[in-house]
């Protein structure tokens, strides 16, 4: 008895996504959330504090 000859059909992968475009050219999205829980005299520049501190952090952002 012979066997017959399978046909085997390869199927290239569909790309989602494209590897070689460079991190500089997407855009990242982040958000900060400032706030002050009292109105205690300590906190008065804790809101301002936060604020400067999450925009240094936003506009110095490096992706690897």
């Amino acid at each position: 008895m012979a066997i017959a000859k399978k046909t085997v059909a390869i199927i290239p992968p569909q790309v989602k996504y494209d590897k070689h475009v460079r991190v500089e050219q997407k855009t990242l999205r982040v958000a900060a959330y400032c706030r002050v829980s009292t109105l205690l005299e300590q906190q008065e520049g804790s809101y301002e504090a936060q604020v400067d501190y999450y925009t240094e952090i936003n506009c110095n952002i490096k992706l690897n």
